[in-house]
């Protein structure tokens, strides 16, 4: 394939999991959301015990407390993205969740002794002021589940700051697989408490739920192993086109000059951030993490 074919994969990832999002709010319009995240995280534990077999994953581990941690804020995190995307515009939803960058550097910085960079400062400035021109009074944003939609983000920032303390001494793979089972644990207990056995219907949005997964998954895998994280990442910010786009075409999803003006603030100070970090950024809650970026 061509040099910039790493491009199709990247905007195929991002528009796969635009269209997971979407899958995620017609499912909570039906079915419990704790039920709803369940499934999305046995889907991706599925999908993901082939390639542990085939590669001889070994769960041991010195640092089962650090994963646990992860699991219970990245799954806390996902909860409440699911919650913003059934009752905020789909392309909102998601936005806020992609506020994780900036407070990735954030947490990396306190935690991690990261450096707080001039760039880093910059990002801050540009994601606090798009934050705040999101929240205007009169905006969508400005409720309950907007600040939940940005607790999202911030959660989902802490997790991937967590992975990457944790891949000081832990592979990949068992990172990835350690969040999927014990994610899968953790969810099943609220999911039994309001348990509604899916219909014949209902049962196909959660396969395609999972199909555009793992589509975004794949693709982005593919895009980071032909192209550096600095330019890969910066796409996924294309994800926001995507969701705009299903948001019109199936709910008449529309957003206003100010919250256009605030989107545009938050995505430059994402970009700002992926530009200036070598590993890769987080894909949504729900997505599974691209593995072998190298």
């Amino acid at each position: 394939m061509g040099e910039k074919s790493w491009v199709v994969f990247a905007l195929v990832s991002a528009a796969s999991f635009a269209a997971m999002a979407a899958c995620i709010r017609i499912l909570s319009e039906h079915l419990p959301q704790s039920e709803v995240v369940f499934f999305r995280n046995f889907l991706a534990l599925l999908m993901l015990l082939p390639l542990m077999y085939r590669q001889k994953v070994s769960l041991k581990t010195e640092v089962f407390g650090l994963h646990l941690f992860r699991a219970t804020i990245g799954l806390s995190a996902m909860y409440l993205y699911f919650y913003a995307l059934f009752n905020l515009p789909l392309a909102d939803a998601l936005l806020l969740n992609y506020t994780s960058p900036l407070f990735i550097a954030l947490f990396a910085t306190l935690w991690l002794g990261e450096s707080w960079t001039k760039q880093r400062r910059w990002a801050g400035i540009l994601g606090l002021t798009g934050v705040a021109l999101l929240f205007h009074p009169s905006s969508n944003m400005a409720s309950a589940a907007g600040l939940i939609g940005l607790a999202s983000g911030a959660l989902a920032g802490l997790a991937l700051t967590t992975v990457k303390k944790l891949s000081d001494t832990e592979p990949g793979i068992r990172i990835v697989i350690w969040f999927a089972i014990l994610a899968s644990l953790i969810s099943f207990i609220p999911m039994l408490f309001e348990f509604r056995l899916p219909d014949a219907k209902q049962w196909g949005w959660l396969i395609v739920m999972g199909i555009f997964g793992n589509i975004g998954h794949l693709a982005l895998t593919r895009a980071y192993k032909m192209a550096p994280a600095s330019q890969v990442s910066p796409m996924g910010y294309s994800g926001l086109v995507f969701a705009a786009i299903l948001g019109y075409l199936l709910w008449g999803e529309m957003t206003d000059m100010i919250g256009l003006i605030g989107t545009t603030a938050i995505v430059v100070a994402g970009i700002l951030v992926a530009r200036e970090r070598s590993e890769p950024m987080p894909e949504p809650p729900g997505a599974v993490p691209a593995l072998d970026k190298k």
